[in-house]
């Protein structure tokens, strides 16, 4: 007998099976306290997680914090991950809140302390000059979106997440997902004109450019 291609398009391959097999493995050990499971099913997204991160504060060092700390609640909320679905969703959405929360409260120091910024010597090379002005003018771009639309690019173009995923995490559905997207690209493609000969670039050109301004 012939199985409808319906049918067999919706059916989870045997590797499919095997990989959730394997990660509900891993999560119900580390939920009964085998911090090696937990390790391994947080190791494959922490490249991400840091680049989300230091996208969201603009600070390598908070980054690591905000990391460190979204994975310490990640650890206290695993009974709500159901296996197969999205780790890497799962951890993203809370290592970006994590690190905008530092972020706050890092701004909020040193304007207690009053501390203005001793200006550096540029002793570094035009091309990383060049680079960090890239850098600055992406994330200044990205601040003036809504919040929302902010984490969809930022977990998008950043986290190389899925609409699915992202609506996941954000809690939100894969169409408005995909709107949020777009509407954040066409924003930044105005914003970052002038960085294009006064060209408005294209959304793949946007993407690239908010791509390597986070390496």
């Amino acid at each position: 007998m012939t199985v409808p291609r319906s049918v067999a398009a919706s059916t989870p391959s045997p590797a499919v099976d095997l990989a959730v097999q394997r990660e509900r493995k891993l999560v119900e050990a580390a939920r009964a306290g085998d911090g090696k499971a937990f390790a391994a099913l947080v190791r494959p997204h922490l490249p991400v997680l840091y680049r989300l991160a230091a996208r969201a504060c603009g600070d390598a060092s908070l980054a690591e914090d905000a990391v460190q700390e979204a994975l310490d609640l990640a650890y206290q909320r695993l009974d709500r991950y159901e296996p197969g679905t999205s780790m890497r969703g799962f951890l993203a959405s809370m290592a970006v809140r994590r690190a905008k929360t530092l972020a706050r409260g890092e701004r909020r120091r040193k304007v207690r302390e009053d501390a203005s910024a001793t200006p550096q010597q540029a002793d570094t090379p035009a091309e990383l000059v060049g680079a960090a002005d890239l850098k600055r003018r992406v994330v200044e771009a990205l601040s003036e979106l809504p919040e929302k639309r902010r984490e969809a690019a930022m977990l998008r173009l950043d986290g190389g997440l899925s609409h699915a995923e992202i609506a996941a995490a954000l809690g939100s559905t894969e169409r408005s997902v995909r709107v949020m997207v777009h509407l954040a690209l066409k924003d930044l493609r105005e914003k970052l004109s002038d960085m294009f000969g006064g060209e408005r670039p294209s959304q793949p050109e946007v993407a690239s450019t908010a791509t390597r301004s986070a390496t």
